[in-house]
């Protein structure tokens, strides 16, 4: 099965006003919290959330395929099922949804940033400057570990990981045997005879 290129963007669209999201029922609740999202948790948190958080799921899907219309429904939802109130709703959906834009504000940097990686690494020739570029690549996709999602990083690591082998397989087609700099070379053959006397 081929890969796709990258998990989907994280800015994704926004229903139109004319998509309405359906009423929340009480048989919805059987679907909370559907996921591993600790939602109360996450609304109380002082600071931002990490990218790598957005692969929790709620209500049956990844935190980075939420959209307006989700948080509308689970805002009228959540007193219905009595999770929280009809004040404490609205106060947690706005919560959530800010930590969840900024996550996916910085998701977003490094997809644009292995774009432009995958399109660089290709266009690396074979040669000792290239398998140099091809490791710094590598790093900067370490330090950035935690702002993707474990996808992405499977994804950059893979079509590094390639690049680096296919590299070192054309520079060791080319080149000529090499001598290792330990080797002292052949022996230097004295004679015994012929020094003083």
């Amino acid at each position: 099965m081929a890969q796709e290129p990258f998990p989907p963007p994280a800015d994704l669209p926004t229903p139109s006003p004319a998509s309405k999201a359906p009423e929340p029922r009480q048989e919805d609740c059987k679907r909370l919290p559907g996921g591993k999202a600790p939602i109360n948790r996450l609304a109380r948190l002082e600071g931002g959330i990490s990218v790598r958080n957005l692969e929790l799921t709620y209500f049956g899907k990844p935190l980075f395929e939420f959209t307006d219309e989700d948080y509308a429904f689970l805002k009228a939802l959540w007193p219905i099922c009595k999770t929280f109130d009809e004040e404490t709703a609205p106060l947690v959906v706005r919560r959530l949804k800010g930590l969840i834009d900024d996550a996916k504000a910085v998701r977003q940097d490094s997809l644009d940033w292995i774009k432009q990686t995958e399109k660089n690494a290709k266009a690396l020739k074979p040669g000792q400057d290239s398998i140099e570029t091809i490791h710094d690549l590598w790093q900067q996709m370490l330090n950035r570990e935690f702002q993707m999602t474990s996808s992405d990083m499977a994804y950059i690591s893979d079509v590094l990981g390639k690049r680096r082998d296919e590299l070192y397989t054309q520079a060791e087609g080319r080149q000529r045997t090499l001598v290792s700099p330990f080797d002292p070379g052949p022996p230097e053959v004295r004679s015994l005879r012929g020094t003083g006397g």
